[in-house]
């Protein structure tokens, strides 16, 4: 028989509402979610009501203190991901963040320190790489099928010029962190290796947030990976992976 998980919720926001949701698929015999926490008690408490949550906490302190929470979904704005995370492991919860895991090097390496130093599970909720299709291009390449892959090209854009969080700074903006890291982890899966080079350029707003991005990445054997991503405008959001056997397309 599984133990049961119970969970904690970070945040009171529309992504944590897509996670809940999405738990709630699971066997309720395996997951729970047993709190949520927001820096406002009363939209805690309404998400807590909608959701059938249990509890609701007006402190992200507090859910890190909750006895009754084992792991804790950090979906707070970009800014915040690095304080939180680190403050539940230090109060000994295993932590799922949404995506990205930080604002720099610097947080990652403090949050995967406190990770390490706790004992704790810790991991960066990119969805994509749990899709089907995605699962299905990685046995492609482990198998051999596709060949040595040569080359990568990504692009992955919307307009989205209206949604505050990708816009002003203070919310933690840019389309790399929101876009961005889609097209970098597709390459990512494909060459299964740091690139040894990386060449960018591209577009800022008025408060000097990327974004539009265009970047080449370089591995080892002179193959490469180009990418754009935009919240300018809407691209062919594919994902071309060509091996010296074969190729695979990705679409959306």
């Amino acid at each position: 028989m599984s133990k049961l998980i119970r969970w904690g919720i970070a945040s009171a926001g529309k992504i944590s509402e897509d996670f809940v949701i999405a738990l709630s698929t699971l066997p309720a015999s395996d997951h729970k979610v047993q709190a949520v926490a927001a820096r406002a008690l009363d939209r805690a408490q309404e998400f807590a009501t909608k959701h059938g949550i249990p509890k609701a906490l007006g402190s992200y302190e507090e859910l890190a203190k909750s006895t009754d929470v084992d792991v804790v979904y950090i979906g707070t704005l970009n800014p915040q991901h690095y304080e939180v995370a680190v403050l539940m492991l230090n109060n000994g919860k295993h932590v799922l963040c949404e995506k990205p895991l930080a604002m720099n090097k610097k947080q990652v390496e403090g949050i995967l320190a406190a990770a390490k130093a706790k004992k704790r599970f810790f991991m960066e909720a990119v969805w994509s790489r749990f899709f089907p299709s995605y699962q299905r291009v990685k046995e492609l390449i482990s198998s051999g099928q596709l060949g040595q892959v040569k080359d990568v090209e990504v692009n992955f854009g919307f307009p989205l010029a209206h949604v505050d969080r990708l816009q002003k700074r203070d919310l933690g903006g840019g389309v790399v962190y929101d876009l961005g890291i889609y097209t970098i982890q597709v390459s990512q899966w494909a060459f299964q290796e740091k690139p040894e080079k990386i060449e960018s350029k591209g577009t800022v707003n008025a408060e000097g947030i990327d974004d539009d991005v265009s970047a080449t990445l370089t591995y080892s054997g002179g193959r490469t990976a180009r990418m754009r991503f935009s919240s300018k405008e809407k691209l062919s959001n594919t994902a071309v992976i060509k091996g010296t056997k074969g190729q695979v397309t990705m679409v959306d």
